[in-house]
């Protein structure tokens, strides 16, 4: 008689588990050093031809990667609408990312791409056909205001950016929508077009807008791509060792870095009072937004 396999599921250790708080903390690290990086390019050069390097310099290295490795299966797709649509999407957004980089400090448009969660739901509703309650829309007015308080710090700041960053952060909620119809493909495929996408987009602008790079700046963007590919490798691999409730609160380490940051390489100075109302305000609606799904799951 064979015997039944019984899978028990495994223990998250508190080893694994502060080594994905680590993970966490230091893809977010990462990022805030792209950011960084991309502003202190944006004094020289166009967004779009950063963009576009940044990319280039990504691109080419996960293109060998999956052809020497034998993985050309992977650049196949069977949702090549909704891909092509996700990959579009998110070339835009590296653009407006870094039109608001370049306008703003890195503080405030960190806070205003943590909407990006609070726009989710109200994409769904109107996409999706999802229902939201009143919990919902309340945290979504909630995250508004902290938009606002941010928005208005000194009078001064700078509404191209504030557009830009609003937008990189709408941009970012419709990806999250459209990776949910994505569950089928591999993660690797819609990285992989994504920088695709990333470099062809921002290459349209390049006969207007490029001057190519100063030997002098080969380092920084070096930095910018390295930084990236770092934050998406060891954020990819915190979320395998725990659970996503238990990375994502984490996230806001990111808001750390880019003050310290502000202060010490660009020398801002900033209203901390309204970044620490609007931020607190954000990520509260953030956090209720996801305690509700939470506690909807398990009803």
């Amino acid at each position: 008689m064979e015997k039944t396999r019984t899978h028990t599921p495994i223990e998250l250790s508190p080893d694994r588990l502060l080594f994905a708080v680590l993970l966490c903390i230091a893809a977010h690290f990462s990022f805030a050093v792209m950011g960084a990086s991309a502003k202190a390019l944006s004094e020289h050069y166009h967004v779009a031809e950063i963009a576009f390097w940044r990319n280039l310099m990504l691109v080419i290295p996960f293109f060998f990667f999956i052809v020497l490795g034998g993985k050309t299966h992977l650049f196949k797709t069977k949702k090549p609408v909704l891909l092509g649509m996700r990959a579009l999407s998110g070339g835009i957004s590296i653009i407006t990312a870094f039109t608001a980089l370049s306008a703003l400090p890195i503080s405030y448009t960190t806070v205003i791409f943590y909407t990006s969660s609070i726009i989710t739901p109200v994409m769904a509703f109107f996409f999706l056909k999802e229902k939201i309650g009143h919990h919902r829309w309340t945290a979504v007015i909630i995250g508004m205001c902290g938009v606002l308080i941010i928005a208005q710090p000194s009078g001064s700041i700078s509404y191209i950016g504030l557009i830009a960053g609003i937008c990189t952060a709408f941009i970012h909620a419709s990806n999250f929508i459209m990776l949910r119809g994505l569950k089928s493909e591999s993660p690797v495929t819609i990285t992989f077009y994504f920088f695709l996408a990333g470099t062809i987009i921002p290459a349209l602008f390049l006969p207007w807008v490029a001057h190519g790079i100063a030997p002098a700046h080969y380092m920084i963007f070096g930095l910018i791509a390295l930084s990236a590919g770092t934050g998406q490798l060891t954020i990819t691999t915190a979320y395998r060792y725990a659970p996503a409730s238990f990375i994502t609160p984490f996230m806001y380490t990111s808001l750390i870095w880019s003050i310290l940051i502000d202060i010490y390489i660009w020398n801002f100075e900033l209203d901390y009072i309204s970044i620490a109302a609007g931020a607190s305000l954000i990520i509260f609606a953030q956090l209720y937004i996801g305690w509700r799904e939470y506690k909807n799951s398990k009803t």
